[in-house]
């Protein structure tokens, strides 16, 4: 019984690494949509992820039948909750990068002239896409320090992603001080790049989960 459960949990993390795999791809089309104002690039990682709910959904059935059938203990259950705790933080960043370059393609197709506001917003972009990439390698990662090393990069990330938003927020404050009649445009921009910063917020949550499988206690204390 013991081998079946851990080809049981091995099937799952495949699942979640094939699905990490797609949002990865997905993030770096968008992001080099960004880089090149390529609206092509936006579409092509909205098709990648269009299945990703039935997958998500899969990964949980999974998970829950494993739960019922083998009643894991102390280190597998806190692993088999992470996984589907993460499985949750997946499906929100893909959610992420689809309202992005759905969005994105809007602007790029707007009045907007949007190379004002290229140069932070695809920096913000490739922060936030290498904070999530980060983190789902995590998911092939057992060791406890590297773990730990991770969980600092990927906070790097995420406060830089936290600085790029704010100089964006008041370059399009100062945009629209010009631009007044199209200060309806400029914060649709504005909650577009907040995508990408929680993007990031979500990398952290998906190190924290993996750290919890692998140590326990309690998620606030890392």
């Amino acid at each position: 019984m013991l081998q079946k459960y851990e080809e049981r949990l091995a099937q799952i993390k495949q699942m979640l690494l094939d699905l990490g795999s797609e949002i990865t791809m997905a993030g770096e089309k968008a992001l080099c949509g960004i880089e090149n104002l390529d609206i092509s690039r936006f579409e092509s990682a909205r098709t990648l992820l269009k299945n990703v709910e039935a997958e998500a959904n899969a990964i949980d059935n999974e998970i829950v039948v494993a739960l019922a059938l083998f009643g894991p203990e102390a280190k597998d259950l806190r692993k088999m909750v992470a996984f589907l705790k993460i499985t949750n933080e997946l499906v929100k960043i893909a959610e992420n990068i689809r309202s992005f370059s759905k969005r994105m393609i809007a602007h790029l197709q707007g009045e907007i002239p949007f190379t004002t506001l290229h140069e932070y917003s695809m920096h913000l972009c490739k922060t936030a896409i290498h904070a999530v990439t980060l983190s789902i390698g995590t998911l092939s990662v057992s060791d406890r320090e590297a773990l730990e090393e991770t969980y600092r990069r990927v906070k790097v990330e995420e406060s830089k992603s936290d600085d790029l938003y704010s100089i964006l927020e008041k370059n399009i404050l100062s945009d629209i001080a010009k631009l007044i009649d199209q200060s309806a445009d400029f914060i649709q921009i504005l909650s577009t790049m907040r995508k990408l910063e929680r993007m990031a917020d979500r990398s952290v949550s998906i190190v924290q989960l993996m750290i919890f499988a692998r140590v326990g206690g309690e998620m606030k204390t890392y």
